[in-house]
C-alpha cells in the first residue's frame, strides 16, 4: 500500500527538471495537483497522474541566478520582491533558511511579509506554498525533496509578489454578498491573461472603494467559510472562464494551512487580504451579480466521496485541486454550495 510520504516523494522525483512555470502566465501545477490528489485519498494514483501531467507539459527551466538575497537584510530582499527574473535567487535564499532554521520558524517570518502580495501569479505562490506545507509529515524530519518544494513555493510567491490598489481595512458597512455584488467590472471584458495578472486593475477607479466597502466579519471563526462559500456561489454564476473565480476559493481554503504562521489574530488579517484579492478576481472574471445560492442552482448536491472520485478520474489539475478544497470546506461547515460548485467545475473543464 502506497503511503502519502512515499507517493509525494516519488512525485517530486518524477517531476525533476520542472521548476516554476508551464508557459507564459501559467504556473507549474505538478506538485500542487499531486498533493491534492493525495489529500483526496488517492495516493495510489499519484504516480500515474504525474506521468499524465508530464505528457501534457514540457519542463521549462528556471531562470539563472543573479545575486544573493540576504533574508536578514531588508535592503537586500525588499527590492527583489515581485521580480520574476530573481526566482532562482529567492529559491537559494529559502533553501538556506530551511537548512538553518525549522520550517515553522521560516514560515512565521515570511508568510506575514508575503501575504500582501499573494495576488501575483494568480495566487499560485500562496497555493504552492500551502500545498508544500500540507505535504510535510506531522512528526520527524521532512524529506529533502519536500523541503525543497517548500523553498520553491516561497520563492515563487516572493518573485511574483504583486500589490493591488486600495487598502483592505474592512471599515465599510456592506455584508459579504452585498459587497461582492457591488464590485465594479470593466466596460469591455479583459482577456484571461489581463484579468489573471491584474495589469489593468488600476483602470477601475471604483476598485479601492469596492475593497473598502466590506465590513469586518461577524464571526471570526466562520470568516474563512463565509468567503469560500460566497466565492463558490460566484463559480455557480457560470463565468465564461471558470478557472479565474476558483482562484478566489482555493487560496481562502489554503489559508487554513498558513494561519498558524500568522501573528495573532491571524484570521482578521487573512480575511482582509483574501477579500482584497478576491475583489480583483471578481472584477476580472465573474459575471455581474452576487453569489448564486444552492436553491437558485436548482440541482441536488452530490456526495463528497462522489466529487473526489470524479475529480480523480477527471485528472485536470484545477478540477482536482478545486474539488479537494471544496470537499474539505464542506467538511468544516457543511453547505451544498461547495459540492455544487465542484460539480460545475468538473462538468465545465475538459478532462485529461
Amino acid at each position: 500500500m502506497t503511503t502519502r510520504i512515499d507517493a509525494l516523494n516519488d512525485a517530486h522525483e518524477r517531476l525533476a527538471g520542472y521548476a516554476y512555470v508551464d508557459g507564459p502566465g501559467f504556473a507549474f501545477h505538478g506538485p500542487m495537483g499531486a498533493e491534492a490528489l493525495s489529500s483526496a485519498g488517492y495516493d495510489e494514483l499519484v504516480a500515474e497522474w504525474v506521468e499524465a501531467y508530464k505528457a501534457g507539459h514540457e519542463p521549462i527551466a528556471a531562470p539563472p541566478a543573479h545575486d544573493r538575497i540576504d533574508p536578514d537584510d531588508e535592503a537586500s530582499w525588499r527590492p527583489a520582491l515581485g521580480d520574476a527574473a530573481r526566482v532562482s535567487d529567492w529559491a537559494a535564499a529559502f533553501d538556506r533558511q530551511l537548512r538553518d532554521h525549522p520550517w515553522p520558524a521560516v514560515l512565521q517570518r515570511w508568510v506575514p511579509r508575503l501575504l500582501p502580495g499573494y495576488a501575483g501569479g494568480l495566487t499560485h505562490g500562496l497555493l504552492r506554498t500551502a500545498h508544500a506545507v500540507r505535504a510535510l509529515p506531522a512528526e520527524g524530519a521532512p524529506p529533502d525533496l519536500l523541503l525543497t518544494e517548500l523553498a520553491r513555493g516561497l520563492a515563487y510567491w516572493a518573485a511574483t509578489f504583486t500589490a493591488l490598489p486600495g487598502r483592505p481595512e474592512l471599515g465599510g458597512s456592506l455584508g459579504l454578498d452585498e459587497a461582492i455584488a457591488a464590485v465594479p467590472r470593466p466596460d469591455e471584458p479583459w482577456t484571461p491573461i489581463e484579468a489573471g495578472t491584474f495589469t489593468r486593475i488600476g483602470e477601475l477607479p471604483a476598485f479601492p472603494d469596492a475593497v473598502a466597502a466590506l465590513g469586518p466579519p461577524g464571526d471570526a471563526g466562520a470568516a474563512l467559510s463565509d468567503l469560500t462559500a460566497a466565492f463558490c456561489g460566484l463559480v455557480l454564476r457560470k463565468p465564461a472562464v471558470v478557472v479565474g473565480p476558483i482562484h478566489a476559493v482555493t487560496p481562502a481554503a489554503a489559508m487554513r494551512t498558513l494561519l498558524p504562521h500568522l501573528p495573532t489574530p491571524g484570521v482578521a488579517s487573512a480575511y482582509a487580504q483574501l477579500w482584497h484579492v478576491g475583489v480583483a478576481i471578481v472584477a476580472g472574471f465573474a459575471p455581474p451579480g452576487g453569489p448564486v445560492t444552492p436553491a437558485e442552482a436548482g440541482a441536488p448536491a452530490p456526495a463528497p466521496a462522489e466529487i473526489l472520485a470524479r475529480a480523480a478520474a477527471h485528472r485536470d489539475t484545477h478540477a482536482v485541486k478545486f474539488a479537494e478544497a471544496c470537499v474539505r470546506e464542506h467538511a468544516i461547515r457543511p453547505d451544498p454550495v461547495y459540492l455544487l460548485a465542484a460539480q460545475h467545475v468538473l462538468a465545465t473543464l475538459p478532462p485529461w
